[in-house]
């Protein structure tokens, strides 16, 4: 397998950097590599938030405790939860039956345990959580049900895998157990300066990921049944259940005489990332998708044209853009609305 190689660059002189470990640092796995993540838990995936770590409030049937500590527990944009095991150096042959067990236990809570752990945690690290307020952005912005946290994802990390433990992986994600791989590599620089990568190790890309073919027509949803057509009703219950993302992307459209709407601007206008967006956008085809969500709509209520280079330009049929603007303004103008910032 090739692995990856790094270089300082002067000029066009390029030297290799060698690569170390983190004992060798003397870096540790939880005071270390575990903040690190949670500095920035889109090593998880774009849009995933942390929502608790070292947790190990567990208990059985019968009352007893469960002596298990949980690294990482982070949900990702479409509300499934992700457990996350690290090791700082190559993983044991037993990481991955330790995370399926961990991934077991969550698969049992319920929505308003994920807000209590949220809000602790929050609140452990000295900001202010209200329970109530987190169950409500988590089950609207990142679409959590009881449905998704029964299929939590697992992610791996360290610094390397043994093939007991690559070859189990492959099986269990034939087995549709959303498991991936992230391999960590430390280097030290010739200034004593670490440098630390994470990459994805599985699952690999598809080939078809690498290749080009011909657009589909209508990108933003899987069925060519469109369902019922919009209407005021609908849309509002939209801008009442809508994730950031989806409430910046029409309001963007909504705009008289609209020019491109694209990620990038629906990003700033709601204050995520471009990441969070493609997740957000992505739970919107969920939530239409969902009987309990009650729209019975199939597809967005913004079409999508396709610029050169690929880049996606979202726009609103005109009647619809009026309705949208009618909603956002009784919503401002209603003492206590919910208005998404810019």
């Amino acid at each position: 397998m090739y692995d990856e190689v790094l270089f300082t660059v002067d000029g066009s002189t390029a030297s290799p950097v060698d690569r170390v470990t983190l004992p060798v640092l003397e870096l540790q796995e939880r005071a270390h590599l575990q903040e690190w993540i949670l500095a920035n838990p889109t090593i998880l995936g774009p849009g995933v938030e942390i929502i608790t770590s070292e947790y190990d409030g567990w208990q059985a049937a019968n009352g007893d405790r469960v002596l298990d500590r949980l690294d990482l527990l982070a949900i990702a944009p479409d509300g499934h939860l992700i457990v996350a095991e690290l090791k700082r150096e190559t993983a044991p042959h037993s990481i991955h039956m330790q995370a399926i067990t961990y991934a077991a236990m969550v698969s049992r809570l319920t929505p308003q345990d994920v807000a209590e752990l949220y809000a602790s945690d929050r609140r452990r690290r000295g900001q202010e959580a209200d329970t109530d307020s987190v169950l409500n952005r988590l089950t609207t912005e990142f679409l959590l049900t009881a449905e998704t946290i029964r299929h939590p994802r697992i992610v791996l990390i360290a610094s390397d895998f043994p093939p007991s433990v690559t070859a189990t992986v492959v099986w269990l994600s034939e087995q549709h157990v959303d498991i991936s791989l992230i391999r960590f590599r430390p280097y030290r620089l010739g200034n004593q300066q670490t440098v630390v990568s994470f990459s994805r190790l599985y699952p690999v890309p598809d080939v078809e990921e690498f290749t080009i073919g011909r657009r589909p027509d209508s990108p933003a949803t899987t069925t060519d049944d469109p369902g019922a057509p919009w209407d005021e009703d609908s849309l509002r219950r939209l801008a009442e259940l809508g994730n950031p993302s989806t409430i910046a992307l029409l309001d963007l459209c909504a705009v008289e005489d609209a020019g491109h709407v694209g990620v990038e601007e629906v990003a700033t206008h709601a204050g995520v990332t471009k990441g969070s967006v493609r997740g957000q956008l992505a739970g919107l085809t969920m939530r239409l998708k969902n009987p309990a969500h009650g729209f019975t709509q199939n597809q967005w209520p913004v079409g999508i044209n396709w610029l050169p280079g690929g880049v996606a330009s979202y726009s609103m049929e005109t009647h619809l853009a009026a309705l949208w603007r009618t909603i956002r303004k009784q919503d401002t103008e209603t003492p206590g609305a919910a208005t998404t910032s810019p």
